[in-house]
């Protein structure tokens, strides 16, 4: 039995390594919210294996299906790739419907096949009395150990080659169940082409990881910066490589000119320049001058951020998402006597430093640079706790992603903790008494964007004791917003300082201490000044403004950290009228997406996976007298898969801002939480189920208020401290959370072992449909009511199974 257990972990461990590098794969190729949808969409197959096994009555041979596995990783690797699907042009072409639906058949096929194995173990183990907990233990520490190695395996080998560490694990474990059959049975002749077959697909998998094929190249969606920049004339693309977290490209080509918010009084051109693209968009330029040229010094006092340095000449700068230097070097060309850069992908200043040190005028080899590769957020932190005098005199949140029209919600899902009103009160805490805070965001119309940059500002203001009214400074560019939050107000001189370098440069005043309406709206002009109302409107009350808006722009929080979620539901009719007229995935209805998935798996779970099961009349799982009532075991094991990820993912997006990256902090909730529900569902005979579940219900409720100074706490330690704090947090939670799935097995193992791939069916739909509704949840009211509705459904599965329990798991008969 050991080796089956064994095997298990093996299958398990394929199918999380396969998750999180289709996660990454669909973030590169598409962008982030699809990555969400298609994973969302393709958990369903695990679902749907539970109801195979309960309509076919038996298991199939896990042997076949491990190597179905693994053969549908590679064809779902292949569709996903070469498949022509246009998210931008779904609204008007109905062939991308047909793509879109080929692309989550072929998600959920590997999946599906991965649960057959699972499903079909704990229906043999639960028909043989012999413990699905330990099964199910087996696969939840499995789980554990991929998503613990997907870190690793992506950083070594890219996106590509982790998707084929998959397929040579799933080989493994086909191999090593067919070598299990083959000594369990007589004839044995149809095993030998599994083995075969299984010792080939592993060697051909160790040999495409060390030489991949061509072939395996990853293909990206044209509308990204990398597939555009591709197709000019004079372009290069010179590097790509990959960490755990990112994949990096590099392209030269002279039509690279990118400096936001650059005056068009500016007397000197910008200068040659190379892209460094993350995950093939969000394109950084490398700028092809050095600090003390004169070029930089010509073109720094035309930026936005001259304005700080004229008001504090010579100063200590802290550039936070410093990405490929371009505000490091003009901090230098503007006379600041030190920069510290701090960048958290590696990868990036690695680039800079080495493959683009000369071409920088060796930028981040400058002794007045520090290059930190950290999250500006741990290291703002760190500097304002060292000593509470606060290190610098300039605190500068870099403007390194595109542009992007997000009034319709297309971009929602991505988290950002640079800009909440925690984050903005830890950047000007790290400042001296006379420091600035400096942060440019893009221009929308009508104001959204900059609104709730501004709305930040003001919120960590009042939060640090401060009058906003008096230290604050906006103004704006042709396309660009600059706002500056100082922890003092302006004096009238700095004021004045402040009119004579928005003159120099044709910028427009927006607000400062005692602006006259003459001032506003004088070069770039608008039909109203839309931004100066606005803005007025956030300090005189900004929750009646807030409200009041058509957009939300509430300020994010850490607990609501969705900086590009601006939709509201008044929005719809506005919305619907512009379908497939903006030139937005989805056409312009990204919000909606969401909404369309969750009837989709909805339908899909009733239609596909509960609907058959319960209208089912013959066959012995159905046909003979309950000893449990199905609408009670329906409801426990449906709470538990919602449950379950109510709490999973909300932990995982809040640990984002202690481990800096979502695959990071995936990676290592998914590691915790299944390592000790695996240890909690081994253990399971040892406690009694009500208490058990009780005290989970209780440590969920807590876990909102617990984390808040727990991640204060994390912030301010080492990267390998924020982990082992990450994991003792998720611990406690995490062992409670392994109790109620396999304690509710070993109840229908007992009583009705028919029932077991019924409610593996169960939970794994309702797993899909509450990932969809954390995430809506959390947009809009935050991960707190995300994990107090986890709460509720862990409570509601006690009281559904409640008046069965006795003992230690056992039932009462009726």
């Amino acid at each position: 039995m050991l080796w089956a257990y064994v095997t298990i972990g093996f299958i398990s461990a394929a199918t999380i390594i396969l998750e999180l590098s289709l996660l990454r794969l669909f973030a590169v190729q598409q962008f982030y919210h699809f990555a969400f949808m298609a994973i969302s969409l393709a958990l369903l197959g695990a679902g749907a294996s539970g109801s195979i096994l309960s309509l076919r009555g038996r298991r199939f041979s896990p042997a076949a299906m491990s190597l179905a596995f693994a053969l549908s990783t590679l064809g779902a690797y292949l569709v996903i790739n070469y498949l022509p699907f246009d998210s931008f042009s779904i609204a008007w072409d109905s062939r991308q419907l047909l793509y879109l639906a080929a692309y989550f058949l072929a998600a959920a096929g590997p999946f599906l096949f991965a649960g057959l194995v699972i499903g079909g173990e704990l229906m043999v183990a639960g028909a043989g009395g012999r413990g699905t907990h330990q099964v199910y233990g087996a696969n939840l520490l499995g789980s554990a150990a991929g998503s613990l190695a997907s870190l690793p395996m992506l950083a070594a080998f890219g996106g590509e080659g982790a998707v084929v560490a998959a397929i040579i694990l799933g080989a493994i474990a086909g191999l090593i169940f067919a070598l299990l059959e083959l000594r369990s049975q007589e004839k044995s002749g149809a095993l030998f082409p599994a083995i075969v077959i299984s010792i080939g697909m592993i060697g051909l998998g160790l040999f495409a990881l060390l030489q991949p094929p061509a072939w395996l190249a990853q293909q990206l969606s044209p509308y990204k910066t990398l597939s555009i920049l591709s197709q000019v004339l004079d372009s290069q693309h010179i590097l790509t490589a990959w960490d755990a977290t990112a994949r990096v490209d590099v392209v030269e080509s002279g039509t690279i000119h990118l400096m936001p918010g650059l005056s068009l009084n500016a007397t000197e051109s910008p200068p040659l320049q190379a892209g460094l693209m993350l995950d093939g968009d969000n394109m950084m330029p490398i700028t092809g001058i050095g600090p003390d040229s004169p070029e930089a010094r010509a073109l720094a006092g035309f930026l936005p951020n001259g304005l700080a340095y004229r008001l504090r000449p010579g100063a200590r700068t802290l550039v936070i998402e410093a990405g490929t230097g371009m505000d490091v070097l003009f901090a230098l060309a503007s006379g600041a006597q030190q920069v510290t850069a701090v960048e958290e992908n590696t990868l990036v200043s690695e680039v800079v430093e080495n493959r683009y040190g000369d071409f920088t005028g060796g930028l981040y080899r400058d002794p007045r640079v520090k290059v930190v590769d950290q999250s500006g957020r741990v290291f703002a932190r760190q500097v304002s706790s060292e000593d509470g005098d606060g290190a610098f005199d300039l605190a500068i949140v870099a403007l390194t992603d595109p542009h992007r029209p997000v009034t319709s919600g297309a971009y929602s899902l991505t988290e950002n903790y640079i800009y909440t009103v925690e984050a903005f009160s830890d950047y000007l805490r790290a400042l001296d008494d006379q420091g600035l805070l400096v942060v440019t965001r893009w221009l929308q119309s009508p104001p959204s964007e900059s609104a709730r940059t501004f709305g930040a500002a003001v919120a960590a203001l009042e939060r640090e004791g401060f009058d906003p009214a008096g230290q604050l400074i906006a103004f704006r560019s042709l396309r660009t917003m600059t706002i500056l939050a100082g922890r003092q107000a302006f004096s009238p001189e700095e004021i004045e300082a402040v009119r004579d370098f928005l003159n120099e440069n044709n910028f427009d005043a927006v607000y400062y201490p005692g602006i006259e309406q003459s001032e506003l709206n004088r070069n770039n002009v608008l039909a109203e000044p839309v931004y100066h109302e606005l803005f007025s409107q956030i300090l005189a009350d900004a929750q009646a403004t807030y409200a009041d808006y058509r957009f939300e722009i509430r300020p994010p929080t850490d607990d609501r950290p969705f900086f590009f979620h601006y939709f509201k539901w008044r929005q719809t009719p506005e919305i619907l009228a512009t379908l497939g007229l903006t030139w937005q995935p989805f056409g312009g209805s990204g919000y909606f997406v969401l909404v369309a998935l969750l009837i989709l798996v909805g339908l899909a779970s009733a239609i596909f996976i509960i609907g058959p099961l319960l209208l089912r009349r013959s066959g012995e799982v159905f046909a003979e007298k309950m000893a449990l009532s199905r609408k009670r075991v329906f409801l426990y094991f449906a709470c538990l898969g919602l449950a379950f990820l109510f709490v999973e993912i909300p932990l995982a997006q809040r640990l984002i801002l202690i481990l800096n990256q979502p695959v990071t902090a995936l990676a290592v909730v998914l590691f915790a939480i299944l390592l000790f529900s695996g240890l909690g569902s081994l253990t399971v005979r040892r406690w009694r189920l009500p208490v058990g579940l009780a005290l989970l219900v209780l440590l969920i409720v807590a876990y909102p208020l617990m984390l808040r100074p727990a991640m204060a706490l994390a912030l301010s330690l080492s990267e390998w401290a924020r982990i082992l704090l990450a994991v003792a947090i998720i611990a406690p939670l995490g062992y409670l959370m392994g109790l109620p799935f396999a304690g509710g097995l070993l109840v229908v193992e007992k009583v009705q072992p028919g029932l077991v791939p019924w409610v593996w069916a169960i939970n794994g739909s309702f797993s899909v449909i509450s990932a969809i509704l954390a995430v809506m949840v959390a947009l809009s009211w935050g991960f707190s009511v995300v994990f107090w509705l986890g709460a509720i459904a862990y409570g509601g599965a006690l009281i559904a199974f409640g008046r069965y329990w006795r003992g230690n798991g056992r039932l009462r008969g009726g």
